[in-house]
């Protein structure tokens, strides 16, 4: 027979996980149905609730929806075949440092079939979102193209990164990239960013000793920028053996 108090406890957190949910259901289904910027992309898959877990503490945020991922198979990182994409493998490397994962906490079956492995036993998986909700499209070279600051203050307008936060409330938010980054602390936090050069500020955190704490309302969570986990980004390789850094997100995620 189990003890009374764990099955209170399991009751509790069964309680938790259905809030949390429900609340992101709703949220997806408003970001699902959001197609205000005219130039943005309107395709864009439901996002599935099931590549989320209660544990979540890492909560990461990049610029805008890519092309082939979470737009197509409403999982972040993760194409519609169950291939985990380029900034997803890149980015894995850095989160595997601290027992972190953009591995789901299930296994998930796509729309096309394909299946999209769990992750590690070992390891917590984290949340991502955008804070331009859409894909922006293409510009006439077939390049992709930036998201412009007014479609940027739409998704903002929405409070959809703030209600993901409330819901997630997670410890740390990694801001993935410096348009992530200056897009964060101007549309959303609407505060004037500390540097304008990335690898400086890292270097600034380290140095200090300490990730800077920023709020949304009554939340404080502890807030840090990292270089694009882009292939192609050769600071993102370098910052990557950074023991300082490593060590900084450990104490936060451990205490």
């Amino acid at each position: 027979m189990l003890n009374p108090f764990v099955i209170s406890e399991i009751n509790i957190l069964s309680i938790h996980d259905t809030t949390m949910l429900e609340g992101l259901t709703s949220l997806y289904s408003e970001i699902h149905q959001c197609h205000k910027c005219p130039n943005m992309n309107r395709e864009k898959a439901f996002r599935n609730t099931d590549a989320v877990a209660r544990e979540m503490d890492v909560f990461i945020i990049s610029e805008a929806l890519a092309p082939n991922q979470l737009r197509r198979s409403g999982v972040n990182f993760f194409q519609v075949d169950g291939v985990i994409g380029n900034t997803g493998k890149q980015l894995e490397k850095f989160l595997n440092l601290f027992e972190r994962t953009v591995f789901p906490p299930r296994e998930i079956t796509t729309s096309s079939d394909s299946i999209i492995e769990k992750r590690s036993d070992r390891m917590i998986s984290v949340y991502n979102t955008e804070i331009a909700q859409c894909f922006p499209g293409r510009k006439d070279n077939n390049q992709i193209r930036n998201p412009t600051k007014s479609e940027m203050r739409n998704c903002a307008e929405m409070c959809f990164i703030e209600r993901e936060l409330e819901i997630i409330r997670p410890k740390l938010v990694i801001l993935m990239g410096k348009k992530s980054w200056s897009s964060f602390y101007e549309i959303i936090l609407e505060k004037t960013l500390p540097q304008d050069n990335l690898s400086n500020r890292i270097e600034e955190i380290c140095q200090q000793s300490e990730i800077p704490t920023e709020c949304i309302g009554d939340y404080e969570f502890k807030c840090l920028p990292i270089q694009h986990a882009s292939g192609a980004n050769p600071r993102f390789s370098q910052m990557i053996k950074n023991d300082t850094l490593v060590r900084l997100i450990k104490e936060v995620l451990d205490a």
